[in-house]
């Protein structure tokens, strides 16, 4: 399984067709604007940078907000991790 960290909304286009439906997603910076988006995988964002920007996250929406200690616990279980800057 592979962790992606997404931090700007246009590097989503650079990774879509690379995220497995098992793989993990987090949103963090401008990337959490995706959250309300369809993206491949099981998606996370930091909740602090989504009350940074003011943004809320539809109910319907998979997304789950997590914080910094759960950001490590997702980069402990990951195989792999890419970010995409």
């Amino acid at each position: 399984m592979i962790l992606h960290t997404i931090n700007k909304p246009e590097k989503l286009l650079s990774c879509t067709e690379l995220i497995e439906d098992s793989d993990l997603v987090l949103l963090m910076e401008d990337g959490v604007y995706l959250a309300n988006d369809p993206i491949p995988g099981v998606v996370h964002a930091l909740s602090t940078d989504v009350l940074a920007r003011g943004f809320k996250i539809l109910e319907k929406q998979k997304t789950k907000l997590i914080d910094y200690k759960e950001f490590v616990g997702l980069t402990c279980r990951a195989d792999k991790i890419c970010a995409w800057f």
